[in-house]
Order: C-alpha cells, then structure tokens, then sequence
C-alpha cells in the first residue's frame, strides 16, 4: 500500500491526466451517494468504474486536512491520498473537461474570480485545454489577487466587471452569499466554470443568467441537495457531465453555457486511483503495509 502527502500527490497528477480521470469520474458507470457531515468531517463514499473508495476531510476553517482512501476491485486498499491536494486537483480538473467540452474554441481570455486555495489548479486546468492568452484575476482581497497574479502569469483587476469585460471563460472559486456579478456582463458565447457554491445558501451566479444559459452539472442529485446557485434560482439542470460525455447532448448556440460544479467522489476516487498508479511506477510516496 502506498501514502501520498500533498508533494507526492501533486507529482503524480499533472493536470492534463487529471482530466482524462474526470472523463471516468463523470461517465455512466459511477455512483455517488449524497455526502454526510460527522462533526467536523465530511465523509464522501464513491464508486468510478470498478475502483471504490472514501473521502474524509475536516470542515472547520483554517484546518485543511483529510485523506482520500481508495480500494481495488477486489476489494484492497491500494492506498491513502492527501485530501486536500487531490481536492485541488480534481477540482480544477473538472473545469479542465467542462471547459475543454463547452468553451468556444477560439477562447484566449480566462477571468479568474477568487484567488483562494483553487484558483490556481483552475487556471492550470483552462489552461490545459485552450490556448489562453491572457489571465484576469479578481479576489476580494486585493493583495492576494496580486500575489495570484504574480504566480501565474496574470494581471490582478479590482472588480468583477473588469475581470468579465472581455473573458470567454469565466471560473469562479468563492465563498460568496450574493451573485459575484451582474447578468448583462455575460456574453452569449461566455462559457462560466462555479465550483465555489457548495451549500444551498452559497451564491455566485446571477439567477438572470442561470435562466438563460445551457447548465450543466456534475450530478443531479448532488446538485439538487448542495448546489446553491441553481436552488436559489429555481434552475433545473440541462444535462450532466456524463450526458455530454456520452454525446446525448450538446451545447445549443446563443446563450452561454454555465458548469455548476459541487463536487462527487467518484471525481476523487478516479483521480486517487491515478495518482497512486502513476506513483507506484514514479516510486513516489511511501510504501508501508
């Protein structure tokens, strides 16, 4: 069996493999119940294929930790990934596949609202998948705009409208209770990445522009339960990941196209499975049992 802390991790996965992994983590053949809270951890079962697996990380602000254990199909542990890493990673994977499937082609312009602990492997995973020439990023704290600016290539802007005035693709990673932006400052060919609304009070999409865009989501289900954005806005889904996957949908041309992402374990077990693999080959991590 074999350990990944965040290092191991991070050299395992390289995000380009990281979103082939989402292509099994969003296919047809997963299952991903509904994640349960256990004082201050959160526990998330999944199945991706034939490989199973559970995550548990800590809730309480400020202490990033958990572990992603992943099983074989026979039922052996293949090994322990960090939590918080792999998150990260896969996170930002996810708006890799959505954006590399809904993006118009021809996207050079990234605008980055929200410079916290994912916005970087955000950009990486856009970055992945089209030819971006230019990266604006917005953060409530300017500062940490900057310093995000500084890390990958980009220029810091000091709102969301600056950040939204010329991006074809928007990703929006924040803790916010009120839509970051406003409707008319979304073009019909804007393609809108939101993974920062995971509980039904949590906002950043105008409702306005949930209504009129193609939205797709990584789980009905789980969408249902968590997604605040389209609870709050009384938005069905369009489709799932696994639907335009699969082909059976597609994306309709004059509205923009909007991937309201909460997160599911299959997404952590096909990027555990991955990482472990790639790192038993590497002989990264630490072997032990």
């Amino acid at each position: 069996m074999r350990y990944l802390d965040a290092a191991a991790t991070r050299a395992a996965l390289p995000m380009p493999l990281a979103i082939s992994a989402m292509e099994v983590a969003f296919s047809d053949d997963v299952e991903a119940p509904v994640r349960s809270l256990l004082g201050g951890s959160l526990f998330m079962p999944g199945r991706a294929a034939a490989t199973t697996g559970v995550k548990a990380v800590s809730v309480v602000p400020g202490r990033p930790v958990g572990i992603v254990a992943v099983f074989a199909p026979d039922g052996s542990l293949m090994g322990l990934v960090d939590g918080p890493e792999l998150t990260k990673i896969r996170t930002g994977a996810a708006s890799g596949l959505a954006s590399r499937l809904l993006a118009p082609a021809e996207a050079s312009v990234l605008a980055m609202l929200g410079a916290g602990a994912m916005a970087a492997d955000q950009i990486a995973a856009v970055r992945a998948v089209r030819e971006v020439e230019r990266v604006v990023i917005w953060s409530r704290s300017r500062a940490r705009a900057e310093e995000l600016a500084v890390r990958v290539g980009g220029s810091a802007v000091s709102s969301p409208a600056e950040a939204l005035a010329e991006a074809d693709i928007v990703c929006c990673a924040t803790p916010a209770t009120e839509p970051l932006f406003g409707d008319e400052q979304v073009r019909s060919t804007t393609h809108i990445n939101a993974v920062g609304a995971f509980r039904p009070e949590m906002v950043e999409i105008p409702p306005a522009t949930l209504r009129r865009s193609f939205v797709v989501v990584d789980d009905r289900l789980a969408a249902a339960e968590e997604a605040g954005d389209l609870l709050q806005a009384g938005r069905e889904p369009d489709a799932t990941m696994a639907d335009l996957l699969a082909g059976r949908v597609f994306r309709p041309s004059g509205a923009p196209s909007v991937f309201k992402s909460v997160g599911i374990a299959p997404q952590d077990v096909a990027a555990g499975a991955l990482a472990l693999e790639r790192a038993q080959a590497l002989g990264l991590g630490t072997e032990f049992g």
